[in-house]
């Protein structure tokens, strides 16, 4: 290495130390104030917390293990009373016929409806799915979910 490439590099190096006397280029990307993960609001996450819980046994007899139920408690930042509420209405759900993969297009709010109705699930949920699940998924994978299994 000569003299001057050494220089140069030790020019640099201050040069990355030394504070900045603009401020960073980052400060000027706009940002949209989405809500992620842990931070969403608590519709979303309660609708998550269902999602995942119906998924990992919540609406079997054997119901989730304790690791499970610790990981959603931790995942999505609810209370033991409002994951005990969820539980309760995962099984209520299940007992009127419906299916873990039917709460992949159902918000909560919607399940909560379907238990207090006590609608029992139809042969055919292509009625309730959105729009938006619809336009996401292959045909095979309508069939699928229709029929009560995950694609």
């Amino acid at each position: 290495m000569t003299y001057t490439a050494a220089a140069e590099i030790a020019a640099t190096i201050d040069a990355m130390r030394a504070t900045p006397a603009k401020p960073s280029l980052a400060v000027t990307f706009p940002t949209h104030g989405r809500h992620w993960g842990r931070h969403s609001p608590l519709p979303v996450r309660i609708t998550r917390a269902a999602r995942r819980l119906a998924h990992v046994g919540g609406m079997v007899p054997e119901g989730c293990s304790q690791k499970d139920i610790e990981r959603v408690r931790r995942n999505h930042r609810m209370s033991v009373a409002a994951l005990k509420e969820i539980l309760g209405t995962l099984w209520s759900f299940r007992l009127l016929g419906w299916l873990p993969s039917d709460t992949i297009y159902l918000d909560y709010d919607q399940i909560t409806e379907t238990v207090s109705a006590g609608t029992h699930r139809p042969k055919d949920t292509q009625d309730l799915m959105p729009d938006w699940f619809t336009r996401r998924h292959t045909v095979d994978e309508l069939k699928a979910f229709r029929g009560g299994k995950d694609a």
